[in-house]
């Protein structure tokens, strides 16, 4: 079940640096501050947007949980909770923490994390970050993997309209895995809610392709006394790298200035084993609420 956290989380874990800071909220707004500023405030206004610190606050639900898209025949949802700091030199920190709602404790994960994000070129549409995770988990003897270090390489589009990004996952601890994760993203405005605050309503849909090789620990699985038949047999296979599953999200993103609310409907393609005949898509959905304090 460690895996499974992390496969669930690491779909996850990227969720709040996925979405783009907007610094901008009302360009019109903007610019016409802009025509009114002697030089003086101009510098000053610009010195400010290059040294900015956040702090990122997020939770997410999702209604049911999945084992690599797959229906684990339990009946639960989670929550995972996130507080992370960003500044303009491209240093973050993070601590996350998931709860399961079947799971004994319910707080099963803390996530420690720490990196470092550079933009590549001067438009800043290309970006990369490393970051290293610590897995701390609340009720477990192994340490198969109790970290990771994450490379990622991000595009977005000058209007935020398109980006996509690919990150890689080295899993160390008394064992190795690696994980790869393809994601594509969209923005697209549908209308305003109040144009003179930046308030809107977006749809912003994503396509992640999750591949990965791994050993597997079920221990978790076993505690709960579930019979899953065909765990034993992704054990004997997980040691080959290979695409383990499709997530096609829909949400809807409600945006007021600095909060952000988003509802939506995901689905999980989970590609088939050897042994599979065949795998069934699987349904859930999330609700989430961020919030950005800006400390400048």
């Amino acid at each position: 079940m460690k895996k499974l956290t992390l496969t669930i989380l690491i779909g996850l874990s990227h969720f709040a640096y996925a979405q783009d800071i907007n610094e901008s909220n009302d360009v019109d707004e903007i610019i016409e501050d802009l025509l009114d500023l002697e030089e003086t405030d101009l510098l000053n206004l610009i010195d400010d947007l290059d040294n900015y610190h956040y702090i990122f606050a997020a939770t997410d639900f999702s209604s049911k949980s999945f084992f690599l898209g797959r229906d684990l025949g339990i009946d639960q949802y989670n929550v995972v909770t996130q507080v992370s700091y960003e500044n303009h030199l491209g240093i973050f920190i993070g601590v996350s923490g998931t709860y399961y709602s079947e799971f004994d404790p319910q707080w099963d994960l803390t996530v420690l994390s720490a990196g470092y994000g550079l933009d590549i070129n001067k438009s800043k549409s290309l970006r990369t970050e490393l970051e290293y995770n610590r897995y701390i988990f609340s009720n477990s003897s192994s340490n198969d993997f109790e970290n990771s270090l994450d490379l990622s390489l991000s595009y977005t589009t000058a209007n935020s309209a398109f980006s996509t990004n690919i990150v890689g996952s080295y899993l160390f601890g008394d064992k190795t895995g690696f994980q790869t994760s393809v994601n594509v993203f969209g923005n697209i405005k549908l209308f305003d809610l109040d144009y003179t605050k930046g308030s809107k309503i977006n749809f912003e849909p994503s396509l992640a392709f999750i591949l990965g090789s791994e050993n597997l620990d079920t221990s978790r699985i076993d505690n709960l006394g579930i019979d899953i038949p065909f765990i034993n047999n992704i054990v004997n296979e997980l040691e080959t790298f290979s695409l383990r599953n499709t997530q096609l999200k829909l949400p809807l993103v409600a945006d007021f200035y600095n909060l952000s609310l988003e509802a939506g409907i995901n689905f999980n393609f989970p590609t088939p084993f050897d042994f599979e005949n065949d795998t069934e898509s699987s349904t859930f959905f999330n609700f989430g609420v961020n919030y950005i304090f800006d400390l400048n």
